[in-house]
């Protein structure tokens, strides 16, 4: 199981769950050079109220933090 939590700059805080099927388009995404805000745009969603700080991902041997810049 993996688990994303998402810090946005309000002080607020999202999690859920993904499965390993989330890490393998992480893995695409960054191999196709999508990085930052991008790249957390491009995994979850672009259509933010607050924007994020940052997106969290841990589980599965992985501890992964993508700034949202």
């Amino acid at each position: 199981m993996i688990r994303v939590t998402i810090r946005f700059v309000d002080g607020s805080l999202q999690e859920f769950t993904e499965t390993k099927s989330f890490l393998l388009r992480l893995a695409e995404l960054k191999e196709q050079g999508y990085e930052g805000k991008n790249l957390v745009n491009e995994l979850i969603t672009d259509d933010w109220g607050t924007p994020p700080l940052f997106v969290q991902i841990m589980g599965s041997g992985i501890d992964f933090q993508i700034p949202y810049s």
